[in-house]
């Protein structure tokens, strides 16, 4: 592997993006931003076969460009683009409008700029996963004897334009008539990918599970632990504690989201924090954990597989890419360049790593006859976190709240009880497989949906059966409430992202009807992710909304309850002229989080005398 010096480095970089850096515009606040029509901002992709109708082989014409692209240059530049489309600016317009001016060629711009998306949608060239696309691309089969051509920058335009037409369509099969699920599935394979987690959220969440509910005293608990052998007081993640972990993580997201220009994609090992006092040897074990040569990152890419012309071809029939690469890089978001400096691929996936990397991190570490007992560890670990949540925002005094609630056939994990309104949750954890949710195929889909959803392989009731389950036990009064409830909602809370993706919920509502009896007092079911329910809490308890005014609001709002919850949130207070709030419980437990964090990151003594 060529080892690059920083000007070597520099050069490289300006090979394919010679000119000013990137300038990202001043996001506005809510209070400041221009009003929108409700529902939800969609960038719709374009496709070049949509701009140029009479392509015949879009596929040989991305083949003879990627060719003429210089390989490190255009992984710098692609890395770079990334890093912009991060943290929900993947539908911002003003940010679409400065990358196609940047990489796209004036007749081809001009085409683009002429489409139009109706309500808050924007139409869009560059996606995060068709970058990562071509990333793969350019290191499997990438010409490396090439040089820079004078229209590099425009023809990653071009590719990124072509790679829309080759990622997996998402067309429902019968557009005039579509059926619920054709519907799901075509939003399904990327709907995580575009609408990352809050990482505030989801990193006082891990940390809480981790290092607060793992060590306690809760019966099942400590038994499953004890069956894994986990050392309780002391998670590692690869050859890092946590805290570590985090730390480092953390630093580098920050480093990375400046996003003054592509040299803000590549960092120093021995540089990059050595004015806030960072122990450098903690950096060089992650890197060493979650960085890959370019070498290494070819082999895990092509898998032992013929990096020939005709592999290419059979890559875009069997969707491999969404399929098993996008997982590679969300297991290793850098690349090492050589022995100091490293490219971070994908700011998002640098900071999956804080949140759902560490799930998998501990899941990968273990021997395959210890994994279910960690699913099922994990899945009970998840369940105390949303009652804990939920006792913080309705304490015992109340009367409100009940949990682990058993009755003769069931168990209810939490209920709600307003007197006339009951508000029943089942608390998953239900995870899809990787197949299931970017093959955009039911025949993958449906197996775990099931699975996860509705019954296991033993025809055990899951989420969606138990759920109706225990509001038909609410109905029957084989629960005792305050008094006979008028209306009961279903609530199945999951830590499974894609619960959230458009119809996920009108899918699964139309499982769970067939459940109850003619005239029930039973709700159309919502499917929640934890995130959505952190983020229901604070308004709910300072009666900025009700749960029946919000669960209705979805389910019969202007969105038709087909969106999510967070959609009707969103859409509620701004119906409602009401401003955005956080959970300040889960603010405090992010507090002790950033604590941790910003204590190895102190300026030394001598560094701050000398500056």
């Amino acid at each position: 592997m060529k080892q690059y010096t920083a000007e070597e480095l520099h050069s490289i970089f300006r090979e394919i993006a010679p000119e000013a850096a990137l300038l990202v515009p001043f996001v506005p606040s809510a209070s400041e931003a221009p009003p929108r029509t409700p529902g939800p901002a969609v960038c719709v992709y374009l496709r070049y076969s949509e701009l140029f109708p009479g392509t015949k082989d879009a596929q040989n014409l991305y083949w003879n460009i990627l060719r003429q692209t210089p390989i490190i240059g255009g992984i710098g530049v692609l890395a770079s683009i990334n890093n912009f489309l991060s943290e929900h600016r993947s539908a911002d317009p003003e940010v679409h409008k400065i990358l196609n001016q940047r990489f796209l060629a004036p007749g081809l711009l001009a085409k683009v700029a002429a489409q139009q998306v109706a309500g808050p949608g924007v139409a869009g060239v560059f996606t995060r996963i068709g970058c990562m696309q071509i990333m793969r691309h350019l290191v499997l089969y990438g010409k490396r004897s090439s040089k820079a051509a004078g229209q590099s920058e425009q023809n990653l335009g071009l590719l990124a334009l072509l790679t829309n037409d080759l990622l997996p369509s998402g067309l429902v099969q019968d557009p005039t008539q579509p059926a619920t699920l054709d519907l799901l599935l075509s939003f399904l394979p990327v709907w995580d990918i575009q609408n990352p987690r809050d990482l505030a959220y989801a990193l006082s969440r891990m940390f809480t599970i981790l290092t607060d509910i793992l060590p306690g005293t809760d019966a099942q608990v400590v038994n499953l632990a004890s069956k894994l052998g986990l050392n309780t007081s002391q998670i590692n993640i690869g050859a890092l504690t946590l805290n570590d972990f985090m730390a480092t993580v953390f630093g580098l997201f920050a480093y990375g989201r400046q996003r003054k220009g592509p040299e803000f994609t590549v960092f120093d090992v021995r540089r990059i924090f050595s004015k806030v006092g960072f122990p450098s040897a903690i950096l060089r074990k992650f890197v060493r954990d979650r960085a890959l040569t370019v070498t290494a990152l070819r082999k895990r890419l092509g898998d032992g597989k013929p990096l020939t012309r005709k592999n290419f071809a059979e890559d875009f029939e069997q969707t491999s890419f969404l399929t098993e690469s996008l997982n590679i890089f969300r297991q290793h978001p850098l690349v090492k360049l050589d022995a100091t400096r490293v490219l971070i691929l994908d700011l998002e996936f640098l900071a999956e790593l804080l949140t759902s990397g560490v799930y998998w991190s501990i899941f990968d570490s273990l021997p395959a006859n210890r994994r279910e007992t960690f699913r099922e560890l994990w899945g009970r670990l998840f369940e105390i976190y949303a009652v804990d949540l939920l006792k913080q925002f309705y304490p015992e005094p109340s009367g409100i709240l009940r949990s682990d609630m058993n009755y003769q056939t069931g168990q209810i994990d939490a209920l709600l009880d307003f007197g006339d309104v009951v508000i029943v949750f089942e608390i998953k954890s239900s995870l899809l497989t990787e197949s299931a949710k970017r093959s955009g195929k039911s025949s993958q889909f449906l197996p775990d949906y099931e699975r996860k959803f509705v019954q296991n392989a033993k025809g055990a009731p899951k989420a969606l059966l138990q759920l109706a389950a225990s509001c038909q036990a609410v109905e029957e009064g084989k629960i005792v409430t305050a008094t006979k409830p008028v209306r009961i909602y279903p609530v199945c809370v999951s830590d499974e992202p894609v619960v959230e993706s458009f119809f996920f919920t009108t899918y699964s509502n139309e499982i769970f009807l067939r459940q109850l009896s003619a005239g029930s007092h039973i709700q159309p079911v919502t499917m929640m992710s934890i995130n959505e329910l952190e983020e229901i809490l604070p308004y709910v308890s300072a009666n900025s909304f009700s749960w029946p005014e919000l669960l209705d609001f979805r389910s019969r709002g202007p969105t038709g309850g087909a969106f999510s919850v967070h959609q009707a949130i969103y859409d509620l207070l701004r119906a409602k002229a009401l401003r955005a709030s956080r959970n300040q419980a889960v603010r405090k437990n992010f507090d002790q989080v950033w604590k941790i964090i910003g204590s190895r990151y102190k300026p030394s003594t001598r560094k701050l005398n000398n500056s």
